[in-house]
């Protein structure tokens, strides 16, 4: 690398510091506080025992064990990529732990929080963007996700390290080298969970087809350098899964989760039992096998029941918009029995209302701040993400946790109500619209109180 070229990077990231305010180091190292302690004061032995997680556990051991990407001695791909690959490197150089990774999701975490500080300090000022960030900071969903071992806390880093980069880029006329690092950012995402190429697909529409006044020619190259980056960095897993399993894909679950999501007994939120095995093959058929025979019937039930399918979309709406008091039900694992209500309902209150409050706040003027105002940097990429986000959980299912990649647009979206006179600018109509949907959430949430409750 030429010496110019390393010396402009590091007086960038030191310019970068330097705008850091010193009160945001002291919120940054308050912030990581809470979330190792959440990690520490999660009851022992319910990682290796909670659903999801004991899989992505698994898998990081037979990585550390020498015996590659497989779950209970069987090669898979059913779980995405990076994030059990990176633990089974920690545990190859720190012992079989999940700690190591629980403390890098800590770190990240608060590296997403230094994120939204510098997307909101170039959106609406330096105060605004330490609030920001210091929302993330503070977040007690972001705080107990990091305990979790799961692939969301890596998964949103990306995510906003991408739209760093896309800033970046905007400024920098659309530069090739920009484009290429969002393309490998954007790669890394996809192999966190499958569900990036919302971040791939929004970024393309966005550059090709909204940003019109810049020229057509820089857009689409960058549009081009950007895609092929990500392609280029994602190939290798594809082709390993095309050799190992049969399945030129990032993961052997799209197929099953299509299906959970589309067919006779589906709820609108996870449910898969017996009745829904006894469609697939054996097990024997291999995951790749089943995966494609649960898309096919999946397909089915769409095209020959398609007003079932899409009268199940409120319902999946609704659980993607529920609040993150169900994260409980996963940091204490066995240690709550029952379904998820009765769990939950067995938790003190102030457990519910200290996940449940903050994010009906955090979600509600995010909503206002994209409502009432109208123009601020990028509002329509965020708009775009949060869409594709949205319809890509009416094909699957609905789940609480997989609102959590949009949270930080409706950071972002807080940081908008900052303006001035933000309400009585806004025309009528636009008012309307927001106490509509606000009252469409309340509902959500008044709902989901009465179920917790047992009412």
């Amino acid at each position: 690398m030429p010496t110019s070229s390393r010396t402009s990077r590091r007086n960038s990231v030191a310019s970068f510091l330097r705008r850091i305010p010193r009160v945001f180091w002291l919120l940054l190292l308050a912030g990581l506080a809470l979330r190792v302690a959440a990690i520490q004061l999660r009851p022992e032995g319910v990682l290796a025992r909670a659903p999801d997680e004991d899989e992505y556990l698994l898998i990081a051991q037979s990585i550390a064990h020498g015996d590659g990407f497989a779950l209970r001695g069987v090669t898979t791909a059913y779980r995405d990529m990076l994030m059990p690959s990176v633990a089974g490197a920690f545990m190859i150089a720190f012992g079989p732990s999940a700690l190591p990774m629980l403390f890098l999701n800590a770190l990240l975490s608060c590296f997403t929080a230094l994120l939204l500080f510098e997307l909101g300090r170039s959106r609406f000022g330096d105060k605004i963007g330490v609030l920001l960030g210091g929302i993330w900071l503070f977040y007690p969903g972001a705080i107990l996700l990091s305990a979790l071992f799961f692939t969301e806390t890596l998964f949103v880093f990306l995510w906003m390290l991408a739209l760093v980069i896309y800033d970046r880029m905007e400024a920098a006329d659309y530069r090739w080298t920009f484009a290429l690092a969002l393309g490998l950012v954007a790669g890394l995402a996809m192999l966190t969970r499958a569900t990036g190429i919302v971040l791939l697909v929004s970024l393309v529409i966005y550059i090709g087809l909204v940003r019109w006044e810049t020229p057509k020619r820089e857009r689409w190259t960058a549009v081009a350098v950007m895609t092929g980056a990500c392609l280029l960095m994602i190939q290798p897993w594809l082709t390993r899964n095309a050799i190992a399993v049969g399945s030129f894909s990032l993961n052997t679950n799209g197929g099953i989760n299509f299906l959970i999501g589309n067919n006779p007994r589906a709820s609108g939120s996870y449910k898969f039992d017996e009745t829904h095995e006894r469609l697939l093959p054996p097990v024997s058929a291999g995951e790749a096998a089943r995966d494609q025979a649960a898309a096919r019937i999946a397909r089915h039930y769409l095209t020959e029941r398609t007003r079932a399918a899409v009268g199940l979309w409120g319902k999946k709406f609704a659980y993607l918009w529920a609040t993150d008091v169900s994260q409980w039900a996963h940091y204490f694992g066995d240690r709550l029995t029952g379904s998820l209500g009765e769990k939950l309902r067995a938790l003190p209150l102030w457990r519910l209302l200290l996940l449940g409050v903050p994010y009906m706040m955090f979600v509600g003027c995010g909503i206002a701040g994209f409502y009432l105002v109208r123009n601020f940097p990028d509002r329509g990429l965020f708009l775009l993400q949060i869409f594709l986000t949205t319809m890509m959980v009416f094909v699957s299912f609905g789940a609480p946790r997989f609102h959590f990649p949009l949270m930080p647009a409706m950071v972002i979206g807080i940081g908008a109500l900052f303006r001035p006179r933000v309400w009585v600018s806004a025309p009528a109509w636009r008012r309307l619209a927001l106490l509509l949907t606000l009252g469409i959430f309340g509902g959500i949430w008044l709902f989901e109180a009465m179920t917790i409750a047992g009412v």
